[in-house]
Parts: C-alpha cells; structure tokens; sequence
C-alpha cells in the first residue's frame, strides 16, 4: 500500500481450502505493521465442518507501506535498519524498523529525522515502484494464472501452500474470505508475511473483532475513523446498526464506503491474468550443460539479442530463467536501481543473475543439467515514466523557491495539496493559497 493508499482490482470466486487454525484466531499485540490477528470462540473441528472447506473465496495481496518495501527490494536495503520514504515535505511510507522506533507516516522529514538520524531517507520514486510491482506480478504468476492487479493490491487463485511460501518471500499480507471486502480487510488484519483466512459463517465474529483504527490502512480518513470511535464504534461490528444513509450523511463518500465493506454482497470474476510486455529469447541446449563457464557465454548472447528488440523502452528488470534436468525451472530476476537500456549493464546483471544461480543450485541440488536457458526484459518503461520522475524531483525544489517568495508575497501564490489514494497521476494534486 501507499503508506496506506491502495488501489482496488478484479477478484473471482474460487474453489479452495483455506482455513484458519480450528482452534479460532489467536490475538497477538505488536508494534505496528507486524501481524495482527483476532480472538473468536471456536468449537473443535468436526467430521460435519470439514465437508465445508472446499468453499469459494476471494485471495487479495496487499504489500503495506509499498514505496518502502519497493525501494528496499530495489536498494537491497538491510530490513533491520530504519527505512522511510519521503513525497513533498513529508513521510509516506516506513518500513517495520521504522515504525519500531516510533516513526510513522503524515510526519515531516525533518522530525522524522531528528528523532532518529540514523534512518535511511528516500524520496518517492515512482519509477521504481512500477518496477517492483512487476517483479511482484512475476512472481505470482509463476503460481496463478487468474489474478487482476492495480498496483499495489492484488486479487489472485492460487494453490494453498505455494500462497502462504510467496507471502513469506514477499512479506506480503495475504487475506481470504467469502467477499472481495471481507479478503481486503482480512489482508490488512495480516501481517507482513502471513495469509489469514475467514470463512463465510466467521464474518460477522471478524468483523466484531476488526478495529476501526486499521480503517486508515484501507484509506479511510482521519475524520472518518475518529468519528466513529466518538460514536463508540470501537470495531467495525458495532458499525453494522447504522444504514447507509447515516453513513453517508455523516461522511459522504467515505460513509457508502464504509456501509459496502460492513455489509459486503461481492459477485465480480478474476479474468485471466495478461503479462505486461516482456522481451524474451531462449536457447536450448542438445545436451545439458553443468558448468556455468559453458552457460554464461549462452546468456551473453541471449542478452544481445533482446537488447536488439528494444528500440526504445528502457529496461527495469532483468530476469534469467534456467529449465533444469529432472527438475523445476529456476528463476532470478533483478530490479534495476536505475533502469537503463545500455548493453553493457544489462549483460553484466544478467551474467551475475546466473554465476547466483548456479552457487545456489550447488549448495540446494548439487551438480545438476541445464537443458534451456531464457533471458527476459522485463519492466519496460518509457521516457514518460522517466521524466515523469525527474519532473517531481525538480517540482521540489521550485516549491522551497516558492515558499520564500510567498514570504514577501503573502497570499499572492498557491501551493499543492497531495490527495492519497488517486489513480491517476494528473489527479494527485490540487493547489491553494498559502497560508
């Protein structure tokens, strides 16, 4: 999510076996975004329930706190150090290091790092988190080919336990339940990492137990969430005796809102899922190869040769496919910390892509075959995108110029207001007078 923004995709109904633990949900307190679960009474399981496992249900994937997790996967940054994200003059997204020390979203940089200098600040790139998300979709597609995706939230069919193994590498949170509304909300209870499934006869006891206060991390405002602790809506259950027109004459749009997630009726289906644009080219080997001297020349070629179909897109993951013998494919992918479109740097993160690969086959499979060998480039952006991203680092600085002339000027210039949430990138701001 976007510090908690979050855009909202397809979904289908699917069969599948996700349950919680039949002794109910467990209540843990931690720090925030770690995971967080529920207490519901539950009887033991029983010959009679277990016919009603195979049910249909939604999976949504959430990434919280996106931009962060986006340049940590881009900048290798270490987890255990403190991460945040800056748009403006202020902090998006943090990451859980971050957030242990006290940090959070909504704060000004400058306090942010007053209170702990030793913090790694970024400014929102845009870029990067467009190539992220690819590597995410890639990822995911390995195990579903029905899923809808509007970055960051994903709505996915997938097998169980190869979900809860994509989760963990991730740290994703992964929700399921009998309405598209119930999934979201169960992926927001989640933690980083953890799936969390309710069932259809489990809603209402989910809701009773779902505190409004983690409204904000589905976008809800401030005035909303704190309007309905007044009313003494601790949880979102208590929430279910008002009707949707003292919901939205209370808070408008957020209020409908609201009243759709409390009371969800989804019916809507994943299609199925439709790659973005790739370059590819492969080359199979009539006899396997074991030694990775004898494979990084192939790469090499394989490089070249997509290099060729560029034309003019620029390059923001580099990805290598090894088909192995007698066992499943293997794949690397790398997201650029700059994406480029130079030969040069594409064969060089593709050939150490490979030399990983085959130190990590060595010490999980031993000396095994490769029997075909597939470069992709993948993240393809444009020079838009590019100078989309350097429009808003130059906007910046034209801002702190502005702000000193408003001080001899008051009132004569306006300044931009950032609205969370917005899909599209003309909608994000809107301006008003200093003040």
């Amino acid at each position: 999510m976007l510090g908690g923004h979050s855009f909202i995709g397809g979904c289908q109904q699917t069969r599948s076996t996700y349950r919680t633990n039949p002794t109910g949900f467990t209540r843990t307190t931690r720090p925030i975004m770690e995971a967080r679960s529920f207490l519901t009474p539950s009887p033991a399981p029983d010959p009679e329930r277990t016919s009603n496992l195979d049910t249909q249900h939604f999976g949504c994937l959430t990434i919280k706190h996106f931009p962060a997790w986006a340049i940590s996967l881009i900048r290798h940054h270490d987890s255990v150090k403190p991460l945040i994200v800056q748009e403006e003059n202020h902090i998006i997204a943090v990451n859980r290091a971050a957030a242990m020390v006290g940090l959070e979203r909504g704060m000004t940089a400058a306090r942010a790092m007053s209170l702990c200098p030793e913090a790694a600040l970024y400014v929102r790139d845009p870029v990067a988190e467009f190539s992220a998300w690819e590597y995410v979709l890639e990822r995911m597609n390995r195990i579903t080919p029905f899923m809808e995706s509007d970055s960051p939230r994903l709505w996915f069919a997938a097998d169980t336990e190869e979900v809860r193994m994509t989760a963990r590498f991730l740290g994703a949170s992964i929700g399921f339940g009998p309405h598209r509304s119930t999934a979201w909300l169960a992926s927001i209870q989640a933690g980083a990492g953890q799936v969390l499934s309710v069932d259809e006869d489990e809603v209402d006891g989910f809701q009773d137990n779902f505190p409004v206060a983690f409204l904000e991390e589905a976008d809800f405002g401030y005035e909303c969430i704190e309007g309905l602790e007044m009313l003494g809506c601790a949880t979102l259950g208590t929430a279910r005796a008002m009707s949707e027109r003292h919901l939205k004459l209370a808070w408008d749009d957020e209020g409908t809102h609201l009243h759709r997630l409390i009371h969800p009726e989804d019916a809507t289906a994943i299609s199925l899922f439709r790659p973005a644009p790739v370059i590819r080219k492969h080359f199979t080997l009539f006899t396997p190869c074991y030694d990775a001297p004898y494979v990084i020349p192939i790469v090499h070629r394989l490089v070249q040769k997509t290099h060729e179909k560029l034309k003019s897109n620029i390059v923001g993951q580099v990805r290598v496919v090894l088909h192995l013998e007698g066992h499943p494919p293997e794949h690397a992918a790398r997201v650029l910390t700059h994406p480029t479109a130079r030969l040069d740097a594409l064969i060089r993160f593709a050939e150490r892509l490979t030399e990983d690969m085959f130190t990590e086959l060595m010490q999980s499979k031993g000396r095994v075959g490769i029997e075909k060998v597939e470069v992709i480039l993948a993240g393809l952006l444009t020079g838009d995108m590019i100078q989309m991203s350097l429009f808003d680092r130059k906007r910046r600085q034209v801002k702190e110029a502005v702000s000193k002339v408003h001080r001899r000027f008051p009132r004569s210039l306006k300044r931009s207001m950032v609205r969370e949430g917005a899909h599209f990138h003309e909608d994000r701001y809107s301006y008003v007078v200093w003040e």
